[in-house]
């Protein structure tokens, strides 16, 4: 495999160990530790290819060298830590499925980061910047993410964060088996797919967004913690309108409607001991809240002319999607009005043998459901990875994924820096 170049130079670190059993690799990240904690440099421990290719393997990922130090005597005490993770290089990630999740992932800072430490990135986000109302880069640098902001503004930004970790993660030379989207996550796993141009895909969340807007009229989103069958008899039961939004996993389910009747929903279930959580938003989509946009949407998406898929799409519209039906104008109206089926798709690619699943985005929200949908199905010993997380910047996240990547194998050739010479070795 040829190195990747598309990886910026350190800070932020990453750095991988493997072993051929355990007690080796414990051994390996405890020396490396000390070495690390005595003044060596990272750039010391750029490891030979028996450190790279064992069976069992360790990645760590820090903004800096005491974090390093940390995550490695974590791993080697046997403590938990986000700055590290182990596994055996089972060939898992060789096929992976790209997830892109919807409203929801949104923080103030997100991609600000990626804006900076990624060119690939920039490029993705100055486009954008050109094809969105608003426009990407200056949110994206400002306070833009908060909970306050309407779909209108914070869906295209969740799009945009996207589409542009997609671009670089491909520029890494990595692919996925395949691709599926949650809501607004449909039109990223379209352009990602190649059935919609980025133009394209910018128009459909323009379109999408701001119609969503539109139709908020005070509605309300929540999860909820019980089958879609159970959740669709308690929302018959419920006075005013609420229904069911989206099938997340096997007992994960979105109801959406009324805020009054969402509220009386939330209230009842929880007071019977069901876990909910309210959703960042105060629109209805996939309800008939959004019946009066639709008319509108497919007159302003007549237009496109989507692609044959390059990349597996699983929709979660359609149970069986038409062959040429992906990306219309009349997809994208079903898209924002039927319920989202993503446990349905998540085991269809379960079925297929996929074993890794990455949540492509600013925050995992779609992490959880995956798991449970994958335990559900009797899946063994799943990846489930994500390249965003709330708060922490994405050079750190991003490399937290390819470690993570590269612990479940083959292993990533990444660019490893070289000590730069001292004075006095000139």
């Amino acid at each position: 495999m040829s190195t990747i170049s598309s990886v910026p130079p350190p800070p932020p670190w990453l750095l991988m160990f493997s072993a051929d059993d355990r007690a080796a690799l414990t051994e390996r990240a405890r020396m490396a530790a000390e070495l690390l904690a005595n003044g060596s440099p990272p750039e010391c421990l750029r490891p030979d290819a028996e450190y790279v290719n064992g069976v069992e393997r360790l990645a760590v990922a820090a903004a800096d060298t005491a974090g390093l130090i940390e995550g490695l005597s974590f791993f080697a005490d046997g403590l938990a830590s986000p700055r590290w993770t182990a596994g055996r290089a089972d060939g898992a990630a060789a096929r992976t499925a790209w997830c892109f999740g919807g409203h929801g992932s949104q923080w103030p800072g997100m991609g600000r980061a990626l804006l900076d430490w990624s060119p690939v990135a920039a490029g993705v986000f100055a486009e954008l910047d050109a094809l969105l109302p608003g426009g990407v880069v200056g949110p994206l640098t400002g306070t833009a993410g908060g909970e306050a902001e309407g779909p209108e503004t914070t869906q295209p930004l969740i799009f945009a964060v996207q589409v542009a970790t997609a671009h670089w993660l491909r520029s890494l030379g990595l692919r996925p088996e395949a691709v599926v989207g949650h809501s607004l996550g449909e039109v990223a796993a379209a352009h990602v797919a190649g059935v919609l141009t980025l133009a394209e895909a910018a128009r459909v969340v323009a379109v999408r967004s701001g119609l969503l807007a539109r139709a908020a009229g005070g509605g309300a989103m929540a999860t909820v913690g019980l089958d879609r069958h159970t959740v669709e008899r308690h929302c018959e039961q419920t006075p005013g309108t609420v229904v069911v939004a989206a099938h997340t996993a096997p007992r994960e389910t979105v109801v959406t409607g009324e805020s009054d009747a969402t509220r009386a929903l939330v209230r009842r279930l929880e007071a019977e001991g069901v876990r909910c959580r309210t959703i960042r938003i105060n629109a209805a989509s996939h309800s008939p809240f959004v019946d009066g946009v639709l008319p509108e949407l497919r007159t302003a998406l007549a237009g496109l002319a989507p692609a044959a898929p390059r990349v597996p799409w699983v929709s979660t519209v359609d149970a069986a999607p038409e062959p040429g039906g992906l990306a219309t104008a009349d997809y994208w109206a079903r898209n924002l009005r039927r319920p989202v089926r993503f446990t349905q798709a998540v085991s269809a690619l379960a079925a297929r043998g996929i074993r890794a699943f990455v949540e492509i985005g600013p925050h995992p929200v779609l992490v959880r459901p995956v798991r449970d949908t994958l335990r559900a199905d009797g899946v063994a010993d799943p990846l489930v990875a994500a390249t965003g997380h709330r708060g922490t910047p994405e050079p750190v996240s991003l490399l937290r994924l390819l470690g993570a990547l590269h612990c479940r194998g083959p292993a990533l050739d990444l660019p490893r820096p070289t000590p730069e010479p001292s004075a006095d070795r000139e």
